[in-house]
C-alpha cells in the first residue's frame, strides 16, 4: 500500500505540478565501470533490475506523481510504458546533460512547475527520503541530493529549467554554484540511501550489505540474477 505523506503536509499541493524524470542509458552501455567485476550479461541485467526497481518504487509509493523516462533505447522505453510512465526518445548524442535538456523542454511544455530528476540506479530508494526531498522545494528553488562521490543523485528544480544541468564530476557543487549565481535559494541534502548509486564494485558490495536478499546474487559474477518486477 502507498505510504501517507501526512508527515509532510505541504507536499500535497506540489504533486500535480511536479514531474519525475528518470534518464536511462541503453543497458548494453550501462555500468561500464563494473567491467572486470561483472560479465556483460550481468551488468546489463543489473542495470535493468535497478531501473525496474525505480519504476516500481514510484508506481507503488507515489502513484499520484507523473513520471517521464528519457532513453536512447526503445526497449527501455517499452518497459517504462508497462509501468504507465511517459516516455521520450533521445538519441544520446549530447550525453546525459543533453538528454535532460530535452526532457526539461517536454516537462515545461507539458505545464509542470517543478521537476525531480532521479537516476535509474539507486540501490535502495526510501519513501521518507524522497518525501523530505520533495518537501524541501517549499523553501528552495533548487534541491540537491548529494551522491557519495560529490555527484548529484537527485535534483529538484522549480521551475524545471531553474539551472543548467551539469552532471559529471563533482556535479553537486556545480549545480549549487549555478543556483547561487542565478540568485536562487539552494539546499544540499545528504541522505544515507539516496547517496548510494551503483557505479563501482564497492557500491555493489555496500548494496549487498544493506539489502542482502536483493543483491546477494551479484556477489558472484557467474550468477545471472532474476529481474525483480516489484519493489519490495
Amino acid at each position: 500500500m502507498p505510504h501517507s505523506s501526512s508527515n509532510h503536509p505541504n507536499v500535497h499541493h506540489l504533486i500535480d505540478k511536479l514531474c519525475v524524470v528518470i534518464p536511462m542509458k541503453s543497458p548494453t552501455r550501462s555500468k561500464q565501470r563494473l567491467v572486470g567485476s561483472l560479465s556483460d550479461s550481468s551488468r546489463e541485467s543489473l542495470s535493468l533490475t535497478l531501473f525496474q526497481n525505480t519504476l516500481a518504487f514510484f508506481k507503488r509509493h507515489f502513484p499520484m506523481l507523473d513520471v517521464l523516462v528519457v532513453s536512447e533505447s526503445l526497449d527501455v522505453l517499452s518497459l517504462a510504458q508497462s509501468y504507465e510512465t511517459n516516455t521520450l526518445f533521445d538519441d544520446g548524442s549530447k550525453g546525459l546533460n543533453g538528454a535532460l535538456d530535452f526532457a526539461c523542454d517536454w516537462v515545461k511544455q507539458s505545464g509542470y512547475d517543478s521537476q525531480l530528476i532521479v537516476p535509474s540506479d539507486i540501490a535502495v530508494l526510501d519513501y521518507q527520503e524522497i518525501t523530505s526531498l520533495i518537501a524541501a522545494i517549499n523553501e528552495a528553488q533548487v534541491v540537491i541530493a548529494v551522491a557519495k562521490d560529490g555527484g548529484t543523485n537527485a535534483l529538484l528544480t522549480s521551475p524545471p529549467d531553474a539551472i543548467d544541468f551539469q552532471y559529471g564530476y563533482e556535479s553537486a557543487s556545480a549545480h549549487k554554484a549555478n543556483a547561487l549565481n542565478n540568485r536562487l535559494v539552494c539546499r544540499s541534502l545528504h541522505f544515507d540511501n539516496l547517496a548510494l548509486d551503483i557505479d563501482h564494485s564497492e557500491d555493489l558490495q555496500m548494496a549487498v550489505i544493506r539489502q542482502p536478499k536483493r543483491f546477494k546474487a551479484w556477489k558472484e559474477p557467474s550468477i545471472l540474477p532474476i529481474k525483480e518486477h516489484q519493489y519490495a
